[in-house]
């Protein structure tokens, strides 16, 4: 198998939030769009503070969400890797980490998107269908 790169599999595209951001927002926002994590920053452009997932989130079930916010909930270490790191690399990041998902950066750290233990999941899979028409 050759081998892979993080850009040519992860998911591009990073949606944020404020730290002030209700928790009842950022789970709509994980709900209605099915993403598993939202980054937390200041601002676009600004590094990440932390990131809230699924996990983080359903930690508050049956609580008031509105008076909950992402700063209070998010998981304070992000975990980064560069888009031209090898997959192999990357898994080896996620494994070690037990995280379920990095944020792809640039060179400049600048947040790109996310690449999922789905996504290499989806890779190791290869073609969904083969089809030999002899």
């Amino acid at each position: 198998m050759e081998e892979r790169y993080v850009r040519d599999i992860y998911h591009k595209g990073v949606i944020f939030c404020h730290p002030d951001t209700p928790l009842q927002e950022v789970i709509r926002v994980m709900a209605d769009t099915d993403v598993h994590a939202i980054i937390v920053a200041e601002g676009e452009g600004n590094l990440p503070m932390g990131v809230v997932s699924h996990t983080d989130a359903i930690s508050h079930y049956g609580q008031d969400l509105s008076h909950i916010y992402a700063r209070e909930v998010m998981t304070s270490e992000v975990i980064t890797v560069p888009e031209d790191a090898p997959v192999a690399q990357a898994a080896e990041l996620m494994l070690g980490s037990r995280i379920h998902r990095l944020l792809v950066v640039d060179e400049k750290r600048t947040p790109l998107g996310i690449l999922s233990t789905t996504d290499v999941i989806r890779d190791m899979r290869g073609s969904k269908w083969v089809w030999s028409i002899g």
